[in-house]
């Protein structure tokens, strides 16, 4: 799974993308890296931060851990709320969550920020 797979799991996640706003096009506001739309709030921007291969069989890759760092951002504190919603739903992927940090107030900003960090195997069938 890569960064846009995951971002489009998320997409189909209803209860998930209920508490995001969209942007001018409509897209909902999860986001793989950045947004269009630096004012637009609460939302989600995903990063892959690893990528290797875990398992080999004859010389060839069979198993690939993924991890991912989730940063979450609001004008008002509903981090927990987003939280909550995005960890059910990554968990529905078959994520298993790594880490999260507290939560976070920017005052320079005014911006609530949240990372998780979540990984994900993938088994590689060769054909």
């Amino acid at each position: 799974m890569d960064c846009s797979q995951l971002v489009d799991g998320l997409l189909q996640n209803e209860a998930l993308v209920s508490l995001f706003p969209t942007d001018t096009t409509g897209h909902p506001a999860i986001y793989q890296m950045l947004s269009p739309q630096a004012e637009l709030f609460p939302r989600v921007a995903v990063f892959e931060t690893t990528r290797a291969y875990t398992a080999w069989a004859d010389d060839a890759p069979i198993r690939e851990r993924s991890e991912y760092r989730l940063d979450l951002y609001a004008r008002e504190n509903v981090l927990r709320e987003m939280s909550a919603a995005l960890h059910a739903a990554l968990r529905a992927l078959g994520f298993r969550r790594l880490s999260q940090v507290q939560d976070d107030y920017l005052p320079n900003e005014g911006i609530y920020v949240k990372s998780v960090s979540y990984e994900y195997y993938d088994n590689i069938m060769e054909g």
